[in-house]
């Protein structure tokens, strides 16, 4: 460097450095006025700039780097009033401490789509939660959620980056990996699945309106379960803020595929959508069923919301200790109609169905949510109590080829599949926190699960066609058939936990943590199958068809069609005892490091006596797992942290997936292995973190994934479609980089007219490798991607919002894309089974008109892209074959929200 650039340079570093010294700071605490407890998250604004910040969770806040001149400090805090210091003059190299004491408020300042939020529920305080966390997590709030139009949790986690959803399937996949590879829990406590053919429960059951945040975590410490390779999610329920309220909203609103659709309700579910769990006689001579074979047309196809919440805060003894209750009901009805076309192969690509179908659904559920919260300056008491009932019945005429019609003119047929799936869960938690002595926590906890998972009265019936353009009853095992099948699940988790601060500074967070969890499951599933052998096979019309003319009492008696019965039937007992260790050090204000081991003991028993008898046994599963890891984090400066997590998980097959217990689709017939064992997961991450402000990020990360004997759903070669589970490699890896950007294209307010407009922008991309190679011969191919992994995922969002007083107008514009991803590995000369990646694309519009009312607008799907599985071609270069395809149709609805 020459002497001229040498001096030029060190002038520059020498104006910066004055530049940056010339600069001032404010920091403070805010407390309550009352109870003088800190303020977690309230907002402190430089009015008229974008400088500000949020306080920890000490209460204490730091702004840095002020250029000098003369503000008004505005502190703001939900449920507040707020304050501000008017003329606050700042000189260079100046620090000034200003504390505020904030009194409650009588108005509430809040979204439309979530009222009563507590502060936790926002963006900024979860940015908070996000940057304070020595683990790299993850989490989508309440105020995200309502800006996103995310309906429920489901709709919630797949906006974090690496996560995406499969339609047709329950839960998700988190950095392509699975249903079996994740975990579900609700405020910290494991939930069941209500559902035999998944692991989690549908993250669809929690509506909005119960949520308080979805928090996700893809790096793994001792103190979760180990049974999870993709994610952990947490679900927290909502709580009162304030000291009172009482909200009520309505919604209503319609998809474009019902208008004009033929749309067919089953039989058997009443208006607010129970359905009849009856079943037939064990008396194979009497044909008594509750349900007519015969849907109803239904005209009104108004998809409706109904939503009240309220609680009230008590203050208790004499010392005042606050006393939280909430309650929330909801109750939903949504109407879906569907076209399309179905198809199935051999092996050698030779097409032996297809069938063009439509298909009507409803889908009703019912949610109760009561929380009780009891604090004082020593401990904390909650019980959470939570009542959610669904149901799902549908109504599917499919048309055209099935190598089922053997008797047909070139196997043309008619299908009529009815089906109803209630489920119902209930669930009980109580958790104390205590504070022991000054340094020492004790934490206990226990949970009682109870799931009851129906699925009453599915009505199959097959139809041959006939030269002269009519249909006969098809003869054959399964062609006409009626089936009942009931899951009960009582699931209990004790917890407990010792925490001891090894440091007296609060702002040191070394700590000694040691803990005990135990889960206890018993699962009972029984599935009742009547099967009705057509004798005599009467031409019947559809236009004029009437199933229940032929299928009665009458016709029984005259021996024109046998009545059967099978009963199929798995147990399962599961016992996990789990004790973990884990110490955190904190070597600096910029280092911190965790270590932890933790120790689980599975013993799973599955009892079965299935497929009509033919198979029965026992599979059971014995296995301590000792699961150490590491998690590193290195503070830059304030804005800046670097994260390093290592860990061993495992994945447990799943009771369904060791049960060779058969479920029968339209398309395929699905049947555990009881050969399966489990695999052992080996996690790398690093995440990089910027801190633009209290509001924005830029983050980054990568990962990489070690699994020992994965297990995957694989297709065998068999009549009708056979999918099945295995281990279908000695290892396979997961890798991939994520992206996430929350910027804020301009942001502007105004003291003087208490107003903001903000236009903001955000995007999370995922990009992940997950090729596996396939050792077993049966496989057709050497090498795949692992089931349901879609390589590009991407999410991005655009929001404006204009506030004025007490009016405020959000709206936003959110798109997702995946791209192709394996739906099923096929074996034995069956090529992959392959779903195609599609964009969707919504738009939410809410508005708060005065400090009661608010409306709020949500068009999603507009896009409207076609939903497709097709297997790829035996030839190269031949095109695929399209195996199903569909549109969901756009869904627009209309909501107005009253707040007392």
């Amino acid at each position: 460097m020459g002497i001229k650039k040498l001096f030029a340079f060190h002038c520059f570093l020498a104006i910066s450095l004055l530049s940056f010294a010339q600069k001032g700071t404010i920091k403070g605490l805010v407390t309550d006025t009352k109870t003088k407890e800190a303020l977690v998250g309230a907002t402190i604004m430089l009015e008229g700039t974008t400088i500000g910040t949020i306080t920890d969770f000490d209460g204490n806040y730091l702004i840095s780097n002020i250029p000098p001149g003369t503000y008004n400090v505005r502190c703001s805090f939900i449920s507040y009033e707020m304050q501000s210091r008017s003329a606050v003059k700042i000189d260079a190299n100046q620090e000034l401490t200003f504390n505020f004491e904030l009194g409650e408020s009588t108005v509430e300042i809040g979204g439309v789509e979530v009222v009563a939020k507590i502060n936790r529920q926002s963006e900024a305080m979860l940015l908070i939660e996000q940057k304070n966390s020595v683990l790299a997590t993850q989490a989508v709030g309440a105020q995200e959620i309502s800006r996103k139009g995310a309906s429920d949790a489901e709709g919630a986690v797949t906006k974090v980056s690496g996560i995406s959803k499969q339609d047709g399937v329950k839960n998700v996949f988190v950095r392509g990996l699975g249903d079996r590879f994740n975990t579900t829990s609700l405020n910290g406590f494991p939930v069941p699945s209500e559902d035999p053919e998944y692991k989690n429960i549908s993250l669809d059951f929690f509506s909005s309106d119960m949520i308080q945040s979805v928090g996700v975590s893809k790096v793994f410490n001792a103190e979760i379960s180990g049974d999870v390779g993709g994610a952990q999610i947490n679900i927290l329920s909502k709580e009162l803020s304030g000291e009172k309220e009482f909200a009520a909203s309505i919604s209503s609103g319609m998809n474009t595929r019902t208008l004009g659709a033929d749309f067919l309700k089953t039989d058997g579910v009443n208006g607010f959508g129970y359905a009849s769990k009856k079943s037939g006689s064990t008396n194979l001579q009497q044909y008594i069923f509750a349900n007519s074979l015969e849907p109803d047309k239904q005209n009104t196809l108004v998809n409706q919301s109904v939503s009240v919440s309220g609680g009230k805060k008590y203050r208790i003894g004499a010392n005042k200790n606050p006393l939280h209750f909430f309650l929330l009901g909801q109750f939903d009805t949504d109407y879906s109609f569907v076209e399309g076309q179905v198809r199935n192969t051999t092996t050698t690509g030779t097409i032996f169905q297809d069938q063009q179908f439509n298909k009507s659904s409803i889908n009703a559920s019912h949610l109760l949510m009561a929380n009780l919260d009891y604090r004082s300056k020593k401990g904390e008491f909650a019980y959470n109590g939570l009542y959610i009932h669904t149901s799902d019945q549908a109504v599917g005429n499919y048309h055209g080829r099935n190598s089922v019609f053997e008797d047909a003119v070139d196997f043309q047929g008619f299908l009529r599949r009815q089906q109803v799936n209630d489920n119902s869960l209930l669930v009980n938690q109580l958790s104390w926190k205590q504070q022991l002595k000054k340094n020492w926590n004790l934490e206990l906890g226990s949970a009682l699960n109870r799931v009851k998972g129906n699925e009453p009265d599915r009505r199959i019936n097959y139809l041959s066609a006939e030269e002269n353009g009519n249909f006969h009853l098809t003869k054959g095992t399964g062609r006409q058939q009626r089936y009942f099948s009931a899951l009960s699940e009582t699931d209990l988790n004790l917890k407990a936990g010792l925490v001891h601060h090894l440091k007296q500074d609060e702002e040191n967070v070394s700590a000694l943590r040691f803990g005990y969890n135990g889960r206890l499951v018993q699962r009972n599933f029984e599935a009742t199958e009547y099967d009705q052998q057509v004798v005599t096979q009467p031409s019947i019309s559809l236009a004029n068809l009437s199933l229940d003319s032929f299928f009665n009492q009458q016709n029984l008696e005259n021996n024109k069609f046998i009545l059967d019965r099978n009963q199929d039937e798995y147990s399962v007992d599961k016992f996990i005892n789990s004790g973990y260790g884990e110490l955190t050090w904190q070597f600096s204000k910029q280092f911190i490091a965790v270590g932890g081991l933790r120790a689980e003991q599975i013993n799973m028993t599955v009892d079965y006596n299935v497929n009509r008898g033919g198979t029965q046994g026992k599979s059971e599963i014995n296995e301590l797992y000792i699961l150490p890891d590491v998690n590193l984090k290195y503070n830059f400066n304030e804005k800046t942290s670097l994260r390093v997590g290592a860990s061993r998980t495992y994945t447990l097959p799943q009771a369904k997936e060791i049960s060779p217990f058969r479920y029968i689709d339209v398309s395929f017939k699905s049947q555990g292995n009881p050969d399966l064992k489990s695999s052992i997961n080996y996690n790398f991450d690093l995440k990089l973190d910027y801190y633009l402000s209290n509001d924005e990020l830029f983050s980054v990360s990568g990962f990489y994934k070690y699994i020992q004997n994965p297990i995957s759903r694989v297709e065998k070669a068999s009549a009708g479609g056979f999918l099945t589970y295995d281990n279908i490699a000695d290892h396979s890896m997961v890798e991939g980089v994520e992206l996430e950007v929350r910027k804020n294209i301009f942001k502007q307010t105004s003291s003087e007219t208490d107003s903001e407009n903000k236009l903001s922008f955000g995007l999370n991309a995922s990009y992940i490798l997950t090729k596996v190679k396939l050792e077993d011969a049966d496989f057709t191919n050497n090498e795949s991607d692992l089931e349901g992994a879609a390589p590009l995922i991407i999410n991005a969002d655009l929001s404006h919002t204009i506030q004025k007083k007490e009016f405020s107008l959000t709206n936003s514009l959110v798109f997702s894309y995946f791209s192709d991803r394996v739906y099923t590995i096929g074996t034995q000369g069956y090529q992959d089974i392959v779903e195609k990646g599609i964009p969707t694309l919504d738009f939410i519009s809410s508005a708060k008109i005065n400090k009661h009312w608010g409306i709020g607008f949500k068009a999603r799907n507009l896009l409207d892209p076609a939903i497709e599985l097709s297997r790829k071609p035996n030839a190269e270069g031949a095109a695929p074959i399209i195996l199903n395809r569909y549109k969901k149709g756009i869904s627009m609805s209309l909501s107005l929200q009253y707040k007392f």
